[in-house]
């Protein structure tokens, strides 16, 4: 029906109502009236921001209107139908949960008659009138980016959101990025494009690719927040890092001991001494200021690799080794065509036969932060690599996760193993299996997952391993009886004649050394071996 017979049967109805003398049919004709117009107005409701991008000014607004409209329908404390895309009003939540789902899963493109809170089905279209969308303008965000490449990852925010949501439902936890969310509705100030919260993700993003300290970024931002108070910016780094938290990139801060001895957590956590060397945990004697000696920072390994199965994209990477890789023989283009590979599938055939399960590389060595030769300052970073994904993906800087950073101001050396305490507990629960949401599958499974290599150099070989790496022992390959002998003030590697057969003429000749060879190839330790000769000195403190 157009818009002037609905106007035209409103006037009608209004008038002939004045002619009523019996009240009850004029306050018909009245109710008549009012429903019409309300009809009419509710008809040419501005309704193509169903098909914008989320978190825009547009988008928001008419979210805003739409939860609005259903309170008036249905009542603010009953569950409703849920428009979102995803559940399609098939399942019904609280008003809060419906306004999460539209604003992070987008609403239904099909749903422009709102039949489901409350609207009317009297047969009325709905006008609908799609915007056209310039390219060269706007980079699929809403917002006008220009020359500004810092606004290239508008939509794939809104993505990261709905795929954590999502994932963290699906696994029966509760989404803890509510604080996230709430600013990502609000509008940084009236006319702005920005949400409080995109507007802070390129304020760490300027902060990060310019290096810009700590001190100055939380200058800059109490600036900004005394000269627009309204826009309720945070006024310093360390309230701007909760949104980092929220997302799950925080890190729990873990203090150690001054010698090495323990970390204080667990049944450690709540003393104030170390329960190995009795030293402080404070720097002060008395631990008044309560400061530590060392605080160790560990980066949950575990909730990096589940966040890898949120999103469709990055869950179906994870299986292009097995079912998308071509294995060309005597050629390696992948780690899953070397032979440690190889040979650890042979070994643990359960869990090869899972193409989710993760091949991890750890990597570690020491660097000095402060960037002075003259300063003497050794910090230990370990990172973890997932080697599941294709080779262009499996060595990208975003696939590297920090999983401990280990104070300084030396280098751990021997007592490595007590920083690595969490990092091994993950790594134990995870060959064991975590439950995980496969978003590319719509179903969950027992993620687990396995160290293949670490990368590191032959120094860091013996920080992390504890194995020696200098001496007469300094050979890897050399377990039993080395190779090594002493040449004065020098250590020499000799005696490669040893892995030539045993009636090979070499073996006899004078010309290397002046010595027949008669010794066989050094031998290796076997893991009942290593084992037994832990258990030696399994009561040896190295820090002390």
């Amino acid at each position: 029906m157009a818009n002037t017979d609905l106007c035209e049967r409103s006037k009608h109805w209004f008038v002939s109502s004045l002619g009523y003398r019996n009240s009850t049919l004029a306050v018909n004709s009245l109710y008549k009236f009012g429903y019409n117009l309300i009809l009419l107005c509710s008809k040419q409701m501005d309704r193509r921001w169903i098909h914008g991008t989320q978190f825009t000014p547009e988008y928001m607004e008419g979210v805003r209107q739409f939860m609005e409209f259903a309170a008036q329908k249905l009542g603010k404390d009953v569950d409703r139908p849920c428009p979102c895309r995803r559940c399609l009003n098939l399942e019904s939540w609280p008003q809060p949960k419906v306004d999460d789902h539209i604003h992070l899963f987008g609403m239904s493109a099909t749903y422009t008659r709102w039949i489901h809170h409350g609207e009317s089905m009297d047969g009325m279209e709905v006008e609908f009138v799609q915007d056209e969308v310039h390219e060269t303008d706007i980079d699929g965000s809403g917002i006008d980016v220009g020359e500004c490449a810092i606004d290239e990852g508008d939509n794939e925010m809104s993505e990261l959101l709905g795929d954590l949501y999502k994932a963290a439902e699906e696994n029966g936890e509760e989404p803890k990025f509510h604080t996230i969310l709430e600013d990502a509705k609000q509008i940084l100030s009236t006319g702005s494009k920005y949400s409080r919260f995109s507007f802070l993700v390129r304020m760490l993003h300027i902060k990060s690719s310019y290096r810009i300290s700590n001190r100055a970024f939380s200058e800059i931002l109490k600036l900004l927040s005394y000269a627009f108070p309204d826009c309720e910016i945070p006024k310093s780094y360390d309230e701007s890092k909760k949104y980092l938290r929220e997302i799950g990139l925080g890190y729990k801060s873990i203090h150690v001991c001054k010698n090495n001895c323990v970390l204080f957590r667990k049944e450690y956590a709540d003393m104030e001494v170390c329960p190995k060397c009795g030293e402080s945990r404070w720097e002060d004697s008395d631990g008044s200021k309560r400061f530590p000696h060392k605080v160790l920072r560990h980066f949950p390994l575990i909730p990096r690799l589940k966040r890898i199965f949120a999103s469709k994209t990055t869950a179906e990477s994870t299986q292009w080794h097995k079912k998308q890789r071509v294995a060309v023989e005597n050629e390696m283009s992948h780690p899953a065509d070397g032979e440690a590979w190889k040979y650890f599938d042979r070994r643990n055939p359960s869990f090869a036969d899972e193409p989710r399960n993760l091949r991890l590389a750890l990597a570690t060595d020491g660097f000095n932060p402060f960037g002075k030769i003259s300063t003497t300052y050794s910090m230990w970073p370990v990172l973890v690599k997932p080697l599941s994904l294709p080779p262009w993906e499996c060595m990208d800087e975003s696939n590297c996760f920090m999983s401990l950073l280990i104070p300084g101001p030396t280098s751990p050396g021997k007592d490595f193993d007590v920083f690595l305490e969490p990092l091994i507990e993950e790594l134990l629960a995870l060959w064991e299996g975590v439950t995980t949401y496969d978003a590319f599958s719509g179903d969950k499974f027992k993620l687990r997952a396995a160290v293949l290599w670490c990368i590191h150099d032959y120094p860091a070989l013996r920080t992390i391993s504890g194995r020696t790496t200098k001496g007469y022992y300094a050979c890897i390959h050399c377990d039993k009886n080395p190779l090594s002998w002493p040449l004065r003030n020098k250590i020499g590697y000799l005696g490669h004649r040893r892995y030539l057969p045993l009636s090979h003429r070499w073996r006899r000749s004078l010309a290397f050394d002046g010595r027949h060879e008669k010794q066989t190839e050094p031998g290796k330790f076997s893991v009942e071996e290593v084992r037994r000769e832990l258990q030696k000195v399994k009561d040896v403190r190295p820090s002390k």
